[in-house]
Formats: structure tokens, C-alpha cells, sequence
């Protein structure tokens, strides 16, 4: 229920009474959980997992087979985030801003992707492809930034005339790029 009135509105418009109501509740059985509404986008938040993205880096990434994974990635992390969206816009921003847990949830909920793209530079560094002075971990993070910016700014992008083929193709081989050197 919040999840979906956080799609319609942003979240400083939205009411408890809203929340209980959508939910079938009381507004006093809110409060039996949450303290405030930030912490039911908390809770959603903490439910939530992109480590279904990860069987894409499970894969060789090396030449054009390589390439196809990046791009099945690209399209699921599309497909992920659109299903996350509302949540996820209002936990990047609270992590910004430092409020409660926000930053370690969003850190969580990327852990497995994170780690994914880390393992996957380290093999480039090992195989020689990649330089030694790149740090594998903050690399990983870079490619979450990667992902996360072009899934959270898709609509923008579509309106900016570029069309989905050219932002997954763009977004792929920048990834495909970071993290086997080639």
C-alpha cells in the first residue's frame, strides 16, 4: 500500500490515514509498527533485493558473449528498479542526507551486485586487463552508480530523444569497460 501510494505522490503528501486506510487498518495500528511514515519506507526498503541481477556477472564477460550478459543486466536492472522505483528514489535521497539507516539499506539491498562487479575487476586485474591502480571494490560501487543513475533517470533519457536501445547499448559497454578492461 505505501509502496504504491509513494508511485502516485511524493512522500511529504502522504498521511498515515492514507496508509491505514489503503491498508484496512486503523490509523492507531500504523503506529503499533511505525513510528513514522520514513519507517515503513524503511521497512519496504529493507525487503527488498537486487541480487537477482547478480546471475548476469556469474557469467565470462569476455568479448561479445561477454557483452550480452552486460546488456541482459542492463535491461534487468531496468526492469528491477522499475518495479522499485518510488522506494528506492526516496531511499537514495534519505541516504544523501544521512537519516537513519537509509544509507545502510541501500547498501544492502546492492551488497551482492557490488560484490558481483568487484570479483569480476579483480579476474581483469589478475588476467592482466585491467590496471592495478583501479580499486575493485570502489569500481563496483562506480558500476552500482552506473546502474542506479541510468534505471532512476530512464524517463528523462527517453525524453531527452535518446531511444531504450542506445541507453542500454551506452550503459552495457560502460560496464562491460569498467569492469573487464576491454
Amino acid at each position: 500500500m505505501t509502496a504504491a501510494l509513494l508511485a502516485e505522490r511524493p512522500l511529504a503528501d502522504i498521511r498515515v490515514t492514507e496508509i491505514a486506510r489503503a491498508a484496512g487498518i486503523a490509523q492507531p495500528n500504523f503506529y503499533t509498527y511505525f513510528a513514522n511514515i520514513e519507517e515503513a519506507v524503511l521497512a519496504l526498503a529493507r525487503e527488498t533485493s537486487f541480487d537477482t541481477l547478480t546471475v548476469y556477472l556469474d557469467h565470462d564477460w569476455d568479448g561479445e558473449p561477454g557483452m550480452e550478459h552486460a546488456r541482459r543486466l542492463v535491461e534487468a536492472a531496468l526492469e528491477v528498479w522499475g518495479q522499485h522505483k518510488a522506494v528506492f528514489a526516496i531511499v537514495n535521497v534519505l541516504a544523501d542526507q544521512r537519516r537513519g539507516e537509509f544509507a545502510a539499506v541501500r547498501v544492502q539491498a546492492m551488497r551482492s551486485v557490488y560484490k558481483a562487479f568487484e570479483a569480476k575487476i579483480a579476474q581483469a586485474q589478475a588476467a592482466g586487463r585491467l590496471s592495478k591502480a583501479i580499486t575493485p571494490r570502489l569500481a563496483g560501487y562506480e558500476c552500482i552508480s552506473v546502474l542506479s543513475s541510468m534505471s532512476l533517470r530512464y524517463q528523462l533519457m527517453m525524453a531527452s530523444g535518446f531511444n531504450h536501445e542506445q541507453v542500454v547499448e551506452t550503459t552495457a559497454r560502460l560496464l562491460h569497460l569498467i569492469a573487464t578492461g576491454g
